[in-house]
């Protein structure tokens, strides 16, 4: 009866090494981190949470995928992915890099903005492919191929003209195209083009596209005015005063403002 308790004891023993054997061999991949790119510039506070510890951002500090990007309210930064496109966190912001993989050329990104304004210069894959970028906030999804544009989320506020709702994805595009759609729906969007600016108010569609400063929609300059402003690389990144001038738009884009045109556009009433 001993010896078959023994026996029977080191084969459990060595079962349970094998299984731990696999187990280690399984999870460590899924448990490594994926490098994704770094930070080329910090100002303020700015913290990356990483698998349970929090470490401070500083210029050639590694980012991650899964990593949580917060900045405090004079926090920016600047983080440069693998592929050279460009992230800049404004003041009060919190995004988590969700995705991030390059295969056979094509880049392939998802970021999740929960609060504040992110500003994204995506770069086109090798051999001209567009890259697959998306940003994803609590209410909408931003879908682009290969552009310049700030996604701001705001809640807890009611703006006027929005019949009370208070959460608030608003997209400005300074070059190429962003799709805006609701994140229930994100096959029906609306397409915003360079020099205009959009908002999507709670689960509802965007609105119709505005001239960029025009419609009261959050961007990284306007986050960032009473700072002094203005974004950490807007000398590669247009503003609103870099963005090409827009076609005159329908009266139903900006019903509460009056926008100067010249000929051959009619003026606005």
């Amino acid at each position: 009866m001993r010896r078959n308790r023994s026996h029977y004891s080191a084969v459990f023993g060595a079962e349970l090494l094998i299984i731990s054997a696999l187990v280690l061999v399984v999870s460590g991949p899924a448990l490594a981190q994926t490098a994704a790119g770094s930070f080329v510039s910090v100002s303020g506070q700015v913290q990356i949470q990483r698998a349970g510890a929090t470490i401070g951002a500083a210029s050639g500090v590694g980012v991650d995928v899964a990593d949580r990007i917060v900045t405090g309210a004079d926090g920016h930064g600047v983080i440069v992915l693998n592929d050279q496109s460009r992230l800049e966190l404004g003041p009060a912001s919190n995004i988590t890099l969700d995705e991030f993989t390059i295969t056979g050329g094509s880049t392939s990104t998802r970021v999740s903005l929960v609060s504040g304004v992110l500003r994204s210069l995506v770069n086109a894959a090798s051999g001209g492919a567009p890259a697959n970028y998306q940003v994803h906030t609590p209410n909408a999804v931003a879908s682009v191929r290969g552009t310049r544009f700030d996604t701001a989320y705001t809640e807890n506020i009611i703006r006027s003209g929005y019949q009370g709702c208070q959460r608030y994805t608003d997209i400005s595009v300074y070059q190429g195209t962003v799709n805006l759609a609701p994140l229930a729906t994100p096959n029906a969007g609306q397409d915003v083009g360079a020099g205009y600016e959009s908002t999507l108010p709670c689960d509802k569609p965007p609105t119709t596209p505005g001239p960029l400063g025009m419609t009261g929609a959050t961007s990284l300059d306007s986050a960032t005015a009473g700072a002094g402003g203005g974004g950490l690389f807007t000398a590669t990144s247009p503003g609103s005063s870099g963005a090409p001038a827009p076609a005159c738009p329908p009266p139903s884009a900006c019903p509460a403002c009056t926008i100067p045109v010249t000929p051959p556009h009619p003026p606005t009433i």
